[in-house]
This record gives C-alpha cells, sequence and structure tokens, in this order.
C-alpha cells in the first residue's frame, strides 16, 4: 500500500533564507517535503499551498508523488472559466479546489455564503467534476444545505469539521459538536478529511480517549468516504514559506503530535481492520481525486 497524506502546507525551513532566489527556495521545499514523506514512510501528499507555483512545479517534478488543492475565491472575474481551467488541470496534478468559509471567525465568509455568494463556485465544480475540500469549521450545518443544493459536487469536509489547536481552541468537551459531522453522513456526495483527531486527544500517543470517536466516524460514513490527512506543517508550528511564525504551536500544547504520531495513529490502530486502514490512507484519495494511479 503506498500512503497518501491528503493535506499538508508549503514546509516553512528554520534557516533563514530572507534574499534567496525563489528557485532555490521552491527546490529546497521540495527536498523537504520528500524527506518528510521518505521518512515517515508516506509515498504522496495532496498539498493545501499558499505559493501556488511551488506546488504546481513539485507536482510536475514528482507527479506520483505530489498533488495540490489550492483555494479558489468567489470574487473572481470568470468563476466559470477559472474552475474548467483548473479541471483542465488535473493532470498536471491540480487534484480540486478549496473554499474557505470557517475562516475569518468573524463570519465574514459565512454571511457570503448565506447571501449566495459561494453559489457560482459550488455550481462550477459540480459543472466540472472538481471535488471541494470544505473548509467549514464551527458553521458545520451550513454544509448540509451545500450537500443538498448540489448533489453532483463532491464535498469533502476539512479537519472533520471541528476546531482544534493549536489555531483555534477546540470546545469543551472536544468533540462536542461531533454530531453535526456524523449528521452529514446521510449525503452520498460528502466525504471527509480524517485530520486533526490526535489534536483533540487529553492523553499522549497512542491517543486512545479519541478512539471511540474515530470508530464513530468511519461506522457513519464508511472508510470509503475517509481520506487520512496529517495538516503536520500546522502542528509542527511552522507554517508555509511566509506564515512561519506560530507562537502558540511552537510552545507545548495539549495535542501536540509528530508526523509519524499522526500516521501510525491510524496504521497501527487496532480498533480498524486492514481494508479500513488502506481505505483512509491512500484508497478514499485515489477513488475521489483520481490520483495517484496505482495502488
Amino acid at each position: 500500500m503506498r500512503i497518501i497524506d491528503a493535506q499538508i502546507h508549503e514546509p516553512a525551513p528554520w534557516a533563514n533564507w530572507a534574499g534567496e532566489s525563489t528557485a532555490l527556495q521552491h527546490s529546497l521545499m521540495t527536498d523537504l517535503t520528500l524527506g518528510y514523506l521518505d521518512a515517515v514512510g508516506i509515498h504522496g501528499v495532496v498539498i493545501s499551498p499558499t505559493d501556488i507555483p511551488w506546488a504546481a512545479a513539485a507536482a510536475a517534478a514528482f507527479p506520483d508523488r505530489f498533488s495540490y488543492a489550492p483555494n479558489i475565491s468567489p470574487t473572481l472575474a470568470d468563476v466559470d472559466g477559472d474552475i474548467r481551467m483548473a479541471k483542465s488541470r488535473h493532470g498536471e496534478g491540480l487534484v480540486g479546489l478549496r473554499v474557505t468559509i470557517g475562516w475569518p471567525l468573524d463570519g465574514t465568509e459565512v454571511r457570503r455564503l448565506e447571501a449566495g455568494g459561494w453559489d457560482p463556485v459550488f455550481a462550477a465544480c459540480e459543472k466540472y467534476k472538481v471535488p471541494v475540500f470544505l473548509f467549514i469549521t464551527g458553521w458545520l450545518p451550513k454544509a448540509a444545505d451545500i450537500a443538498t443544493r448540489f448533489p453532483g459536487l463532491t464535498l469533502i469536509i476539512d479537519h472533520l469539521g471541528l476546531r482544534q489547536p493549536p489555531l483555534d481552541v477546540a470546545e469543551d468537551p472536544p468533540f462536542k459538536r461531533l454530531p453535526e459531522l456524523l449528521d452529514l453522513a446521510k449525503f452520498p456526495n460528502v466525504a471527509v478529511k480524517l485530520c486533526g483527531l490526535p489534536a483533540l486527544s487529553r492523553e499522549w500517543y497512542p491517543y486512545n480517549d479519541v478512539v471511540p470517536h474515530l470508530r464513530a466516524i468511519v461506522d457513519a460514513f464508511g472508510a470509503d468516504r475517509l481520506m487520512w490527512a496529517s495538516d503536520t506543517s500546522r502542528f509542527s508550528g511552522r507554517i508555509g514559506l511566509r506564515r512561519s511564525e506560530n507562537p502558540r504551536a511552537l510552545g507545548p500544547y495539549q495535542g501536540k503530535h509528530t508526523y509519524a504520531e499522526a500516521l501510525h495513529f491510524i496504521r497501527d490502530n487496532a480498533a480498524l481492520t486492514t481494508a479500513e486502514k488502506e481505505a483512509m490512507l491512500g484508497g478514499t484519495v485515489r477513488r475521489l481525486l483520481g490520483w495517484p494511479n496505482g495502488t
């Protein structure tokens, strides 16, 4: 089984490389990421990029190891045309688009959603069969309306739809709103990015206190609608080339974990069957995103 990580951001080197060429920075970022993957036994990754040219270049250079899903804006002059173009780049590694509703926290994008401002994006993605990674943390019930009105659209809920440290404060208790996620299982076009469960644990690895919640998610959606993602660049405290300082994450916090711990929580979890692990660790990505080829 070739394991696929469904989300990372740009790596952020500790070294000060201010003034270095973009080409050198991109080359180093690619090498660093390959090193991360090889160290923990992961074959490929879906990048959620700030630096889209880097992600595209990495996917071009290593097409079976890198793909990417950039953010899409609802204010583009030609939403339909841009999403049609995105679809045409699937063979170049662009496997989906990310819609951010749950950020900023002041609800700006939620109000836009309620006013229909995101509808052209959803309609075009449905039309051209472009999967949408939906960041809707804190507003999960809104996803039900999207799934209902756009039944041909593949919606992948980012980060379980739950507030997670270190960038946000978890609910008390952390899984207070899990029923809102489980309720979305009734929509066949909704899948879930299984990301951040260790961050919601109040224990250390192997995070036994969150296993019942993991099992509930698997039982509700089925493993074939779940894709594992580490988002390791968030939990390591350095997110992206130009967003490298995350003071809350640089220090200790409950739920902080390593790349290996994020992977092994799924790979070595006795509560999951071999078939479930194979789906969550790569099978679902291959089926829903059409990448990478092979097994």
